[in-house]
């Protein structure tokens, strides 16, 4: 199963959860996760709140964002530009746009907490308990 992974998923990697876990063993559970490479932007634009968030200074910081790549195929926003304007239209934020213009370009879901985005109906949302429910089924190895 391919996932877009969104930015308050990708938050969830630097402290110890599920959520973490899912990704990290994201092969072992036949995902293939990716995110735009404005998710990773996001991140470093916001160190002060992961610091907070995680407990992580510095060079273990970046390092942990450095990380992701090893477990989330991170797309520039020229992969997916063809989607742009359609994913404006869709998306019940621009700021979500991204993830909703790489979802349409490799015809998948996207992986985010946030349930206004669920609100519209031409790409698939699921939530961290949703996914783990998936997972447990053993569905996504299909």
């Amino acid at each position: 199963m391919r996932l877009i992974v969104d930015t308050n998923v990708l938050i969830s990697f630097f402290r110890e959860n599920p959520v973490r876990d899912i990704i990290m063993n994201s092969a072992l559970f036949g995902l293939q996760l990716f995110t735009p490479e404005y998710a990773i932007s996001e991140l470093k634009n916001n160190k002060s709140d992961l610091t907070k968030y995680s407990g992580l200074l510095g060079k273990d910081l970046e390092f942990a964002i450095m990380l992701l790549g090893f477990f989330i195929e991170i797309k520039s926003d020229d992969f997916f530009v063809e989607f742009k304007d359609k994913s404006e239209n869709l998306s019940p934020d621009l700021k979500d746009a991204p993830f909703f213009a790489l979802a349409l370009k490799l015809e998948c879901g996207i992986w985010s907490n946030e349930p206004r985005l669920k609100q519209q109906k031409s790409v698939e949302v699921l939530s961290s308990p949703d996914l783990r429910k998936l997972l447990l089924s053993g569905e996504p190895n299909k």
